[in-house]
């Protein structure tokens, strides 16, 4: 007999390091139509979420084996929250949502994005040729990324920002690296989902010269806004915990 009368859903695939590579693990998710996030590998399994946490009943989660357990796929399964009535979601739809921009006064661009993953499957790509900036306000509670060429350099000291710059890049902020504080005005922000992880490339941490790729997994999904739907050229990730530290992006 099952354990929930429910009907279940999967909210995570698990691989076992030593019986799947990610690039094996990747092609049973596709081969089997499953979605193909960012990986979060851990010391025992490369982990696919499929679905966030918070859409699904506290308390059913429960974690099966996937065929014979000599395979070594694992599936974190639970019973999906009821859906709410189609026809508010028509009057209010949440992914759709146009609003002032909440602009913070000054921006502090940090690194290069490489990726952003939604919660609703889709992903946000930034090319890596250096126009691209992830950028965060004074307080490090938020992520914007905007383009490098079309942002507004300030040139004007500000402790708060210079002292966020320093501690996560882990180099001084002098007057020849005044240009990495900007300021955007986009006209208005659309909000289109919820960020599940970023991943970025930063020389922290890493020799001179050279840089290192870093993913950070959200544990709580902040508010994914743009300045347009068909083409960005500003994301806003704001709410959730966000927290740039000299460690990186935690929360």
């Amino acid at each position: 007999m099952s354990r929930f009368s429910k009907s279940t859903e999967v909210q995570s695939f698990l691989f076992e390091k030593q019986k799947w590579s990610v690039t094996a693990a990747k092609k049973w998710l596709r081969e089997h139509g499953k979605k193909i996030p960012v990986v979060d590998t851990t010391s025992e399994y490369h982990r696919f979420r499929q679905a966030a946490p918070f859409q699904f009943e506290k308390g059913t989660f429960r974690t099966i084996s996937i065929g014979a357990k000599s395979k070594g796929i694992k599936a974190v399964i639970a019973v999906p929250r009821l859906k709410k009535n189609p026809e508010s979601k028509k009057r209010n739809p949440p992914n759709q949502k146009t609003s002032k921009p909440w602009l913070p006064a000054t921006l502090v661009d940090l690194a290069d994005p490489i990726s952003i993953d939604l919660e609703d499957g889709r992903q946000l790509k930034f090319p890596k040729s250096g126009r691209w900036a992830m950028c965060s306000n004074k307080s490090g509670t938020e992520i914007w990324i905007l383009s490098r060429s079309g942002a507004k350099q300030v040139h004007a000291s500000d402790e708060q920002a210079e002292d966020l710059y320093e501690k996560f890049t882990g180099y001084e902020h002098d007057q020849k690296n005044a240009a990495l504080m900007v300021q955007v005005a986009p006209k208005k922000m659309t909000r289109i989902s919820r960020a599940m992880n970023i991943v970025y490339r930063s020389d922290k941490f890493s020799a001179p010269g050279k840089t290192s790729d870093y993913i950070h997994p959200f544990r709580t999904y902040p508010v994914v806004s743009v300045d347009n739907e068909t083409k960005p050229l500003i994301v806003a990730l704001r709410g959730g915990q966000i927290k740039v530290t000299k460690e990186g992006i935690t929360g």
